[in-house]
């Protein structure tokens, strides 16, 4: 029962259903003031709150209607992280490691002195190449690019080869960019490996929902009974990496039976000839042995899916099933777009449109030169062909970093608001790389796993306590403007990241391009759009341009259309249409004890980030939430319990973790909540909680986009 209410909480976390409700019923109080600021309690949502403030104190949050992405709701993590800028473990001056391996408060002058001294050494030695940046991707990420490119490096990366990059690699070859999901018109809803209850986007849930009421159909093809597909018509349990059969089944079902949209297909598309003579091969006769899924259910799906064209749609996904899962995810993220455009969903109502983002003012406007675009590949190989060609320039290969490191490629780094030691695979190898640099800078406002190796860190001052780069992440069938802005004065000797790279600058010799405040960057970036910064600041959100309207506009491909068959795919030695695709790994049949490691999120965390929040650790407690999912006969047949506490063991890793027995997962599979694990002592409320999927993953390079394959892990479970 303990185990249902928290998968029953964790569902009503993820709809937003939780909140401050009995705060806001009895009214915001004379003495609070109300600012509107953007949330950071995820990096992928960024979503529109206000922040409520009393006596020069953090009070509460609330959502701001006006923004796309969470239109005015807040999850639990966007409550509980406000609440973080009080947490104890904050870094609260610069530090600087010692020869014994601990660490002394420095001033912020003798941080920027000592690092832009020996920065200039090694460049002098190794050149600017062997210099790198990682980060999350927010959105002061242009700063980044700037800092990176005036010292003449490329190697600026983000988390995204952990993540999505296959499935964006897939739609770029595919449409030539990522589309946006019109789900509260849509009439039928696929989810393939998505779960965006679980990962807690909010405007999502709530246009499912709508889209429900109105009679649409959910189908989600999932290993586990998620939070999502307790919202569904249709939950069916696909045997993990066998995403890209079903779908090339679909598509199979779909040509023969001449249930696409010919119209739109003969217009807008090419390559089908050749699609039609290769699908053949994959009737859904041929994917039930693969995927578990019956060939009648298949064949239901797909005509219905098509029969309600072209107001359907299969989620364009995120991480899940094909975001940076399998060997094969790169072609099932293909067959996804594939099987969407068959049905001319393309850039209609109810089905996938390309979102309006708002192009940003220039600096260059108001007299500061951009620096020059360094003319050298990556050291990681993304984008270059020969290496991992699809492999996006502006994310990079996050776990190559190591890799590069351990070769003598790579001397120094700066790691900004991400912990690539906690979240990258193979943590031992990975460890052994970041070691090696001869110089490691880390931006942060905790000690995490990686500022625990750095032999400088930098605290960045918390979000409430900073303004930040003006945002255009939301964005969909109207373009938005949005900002982090300062809420209350900083609590400790922080800095915002832009002080902290201009302070760095003077002593690297690139000052002169970044001699400006922040206010004068985002003033230039509103200038475009008639907006000033003080509007901006007021309101939280302004929309921005035209809305939306359904009509097929090229696409930024070769052809300018849709491309089933791709011609650069091709040249560059890959296949220019979705083929079946074994994965890399898959558990020995003959060893009762053999699964596949899956992984996921949880509603009330987001990676490793949130963790160390006091109030989402102590519901991951108080609800028996780090806890690993087995299927129910399987556990039995090896002699596991509910409750029991079993050994998990990779070729590379090993831990001990509570079960918990479902009927809600593939036979074949074990799921762990992610975001667990932390091995960092300077993180007192996650420390030594729970494991991490990344302990079991060896590193791996998927061959075309280069990405960690983070669901071929091969464990052995067994009672402890």
């Amino acid at each position: 029962m303990r185990a249902a209410a928290g998968s029953a909480l964790a569902s009503g976390l993820a709809a937003g259903t939780l909140s401050c409700s009995t705060e806001r019923a009895a009214g915001v109080r004379p003495d609070a003031s109300k600012i509107p600021t953007q949330c950071q309690g995820c990096g992928a949502n960024r979503c529109g709150i206000y922040v409520y403030v009393k006596n020069g104190r953090v009070w509460k949050a609330d959502g701001n209607p006006k923004t796309y992405n969470n239109a005015g709701t807040v999850c639990p993590r966007g409550h509980a992280y406000i609440q973080d800028i009080y947490n104890p473990d904050r870094i609260k001056q610069p530090l600087k490691r010692t020869d014994k391996g601990t660490y002394e408060p420095i001033t912020w002058e003798q941080a920027f002195e000592e690092i832009s001294t020996k920065l200039n050494l090694l460049i002098m030695d190794d050149g600017p190449q062997s210099v790198f940046w990682i980060q999350y991707p927010m959105a002061n990420m242009p700063l980044a690019f700037r800092f990176m490119h005036a010292l003449g490096s490329p190697n600026t990366i983000t988390h995204g080869a952990t993540c999505f990059t296959a499935r964006n690699a897939a739609f770029n070859a595919t449409c030539g960019g990522l589309p946006d999901n019109d789900l509260k018109n849509s009439r039928y809803i696929i989810m393939v490996g998505r779960n965006p209850a679980g990962g807690v986007k909010l405007q999502q849930i709530r246009d499912i929902a709508e889209a429900k009421r109105k009679g649409a159909r959910l189908v989600v093809l999932d290993p586990r009974h998620s939070e999502t597909a307790v919202m569904a018509d249709d939950w069916l349990a696909v045997r993990p990496a066998s995403d890209l059969a079903f779908l090339l089944a679909m598509i199979n079902v779909i040509i023969e039976e001449g249930l696409y949209d010919h119209k739109f297909v003969e217009e807008h598309t090419i390559g089908f000839d050749s699609l039609r003579d290769e699908i053949v091969t994959y009737p859904p006769e041929w994917a039930e042995k693969i995927c578990d899924i019956p060939k009648e259910t298949i064949y239901r799906i797909a005509r219905e899916f098509a029969f309600n064209k072209p107001r359907a749609l299969i989620h364009r996904g995120y991480h899940g099933g094909y975001g940076a899962g399998y060997l094969n995810s790169f072609q099932t993220a293909r067959a996804v777009a594939i099987a969407n455009f068959l049905i001319g969903n393309y850039e209609r109502v109810g089905g996938l449109f390309m979102p309006l983002k708002p192009t940003l003012g220039e600096l260059e406007k108001g007299g500061h030169p951009a620096p020059a675009i360094p003319d050298v590949e990556k050291a990681d190989g993304a984008g270059v062909p020969g290496r991992y060609p699809t492999a996006s320039y502006s994310d990079g290969i996050a776990h190559a970093v190591p890799e590069l490191a351990l070769a003598g490629k790579l001397k120094a780094g700066f790691v900004y608001h991400m912990n690539p030691v906690r979240t990258n695979p193979n943590p031992a190898r990975v460890i052994a790389g970041y070691k090696k640099l001869e110089l490691l800078v880390t931006i942060d406002c905790v000690m995490s796993e990686t500022a625990a190796l750095s032999h400088y860190v930098l605290p960045e001052s918390f979000f409430l306590e900073r303004d930040d780069h003006v945002d255009t992440v939301h964005s969909g069938p109207v373009a938005q403007l949005t900002m982090v802005q300062q809420v209350v004065k900083p609590m400790y000797d922080t800095k915002p990241l832009l002080e902290i790279i201009t302070g760095l600058s003077r002593g690297l010799g690139i000052g002169k391009y970044f001699n400006f405040t922040m206010d004068e960057l985002n003033d230039l970036r509103l200038r475009p759009f008639g907006v000033t910064l003080d509007e901006l600041k007021k309101g939280g959100v302004i929309e921005v341009g035209p809305r939306w309207e359904e009509g097929f506009k090229p696409c930024k491909t070769p052809s300018g259309k849709i491309e089933f068959y791709s011609s650069q795919l091709e040249a560059w030695g890959l296949d220019p249409m979705p083929r079946w695709q074994e994965p890399l790994v898959a558990p020995d049949s003959s060893d009762k004890n053999s699964f596949r490691l899956l992984h996921g999120k949880q509603a009330i965390h987001t990676h490793s980030m949130t963790a160390n929040v006091p109030y989402l650790m102590e519901l991951s407690s108080r609800y028996d939430m780090i806890r690993l999912w087995i299927n129910r006969k399987r556990a039995e047949a090896i002699g596991l319990k509910d409750g029991d506490t079993a050994v998990v063991e990779s070729d590379i890793g090993k831990g001990t973790v509570r079960v918990r027995l479902t009927d809600g997962l593939h036979p074949s599979a074990v799921w762990m909540p992610s975001g667990y694990g932390i091995f960092s002592k300077y993180l007192t409320t996650a420390y030594g909680k729970g494991i991490n999927y990344n302990d079991f993953l060896d590193t791996y390079f998927d061959p075309a986009v280069g990405h960690i394959m983070s669901n071929e892990i091969i464990v052995r479970v067994a009672k402890a």
